[in-house]
């Protein structure tokens, strides 16, 4: 039976078939906005320290789980997770990783401080990520500070960009080594001009705009 334009033109819009119209999944807000988090998992592609970069299908992200001055992660490059946790700038704080085999690794919980909040790191009294309620410093992540760490934990200048690279940063321009981190002019997630600073241990705790 011939169907008729209309016809057509019906049947295409109900499978979401059109001039320059793609159909895209969408995450459901309640889920973007629960306490509990959200879960993503994929494949480990590169770890630095208790960072790590998790790559799926449609893209990668680097995962925060906490200080490794509080507990220090034995996460492997090839590993398959499952995170849950919520989305930070344009990294994702875990709550919980899960491994193949299903053990599960409990770095905080989804709401109220961290394990580290209020303890003694590196950094001082409270430790550069422990001293605020939410173990992110009394004014947020620019308060933090850079980490102290020995000549022997720091990492080499080229993991450090990477981690930048990897936290969503590009053009990375002018890297001007401080005493105590790197003050680096590159752009955003939203594209604006930043300077950005990264500490030796891989801490980025500061951006502001250039």
């Amino acid at each position: 039976m011939a169907l008729s334009r209309t016809s057509l033109l019906a049947l295409a819009a109900a499978v979401g078939i059109g001039a320059g119209t793609a159909t895209l999944a969408q995450t459901p807000i309640r889920d973007v906005l629960s306490p509990a988090g959200i879960s993503i998992a994929g494949t480990v592609t590169d770890v630095f320290g208790n960072k790590f970069v998790l790559q799926d299908g449609s893209g990668k992200v680097l995962v925060e789980s906490g200080p490794d001055w509080h507990r220090k992660l034995d996460i492997k490059a090839g590993e398959t997770l499952t995170i849950t946790g919520r989305p930070e700038g344009g990294s994702f704080e875990a709550f919980t990783i899960t491994r193949a085999d299903g053990t599960t690794i409990e770095v905080r919980p989804a709401g109220g401080p961290p394990p580290w909040a209020g303890k003694r790191g590196p950094g001082g009294p409270g430790g550069p990520e422990g001293r605020g309620p939410d173990g992110r410093g009394p004014g947020g992540p620019g308060d933090r500070g850079p980490r102290h760490v020995s000549p022997a934990e720091e990492k080499p200048r080229a993991e450090l960009l990477e981690i930048l690279r990897q936290a969503g940063y590009r053009d990375l321009d002018d890297v001007d080594r401080k005493a105590r981190h790197y003050e680096v002019e590159a752009r955003n997630r939203f594209g604006e001009k930043v300077e950005v600073h990264i500490d030796f241990a891989g801490n980025i705790y500061k951006e502001k705009k250039d």
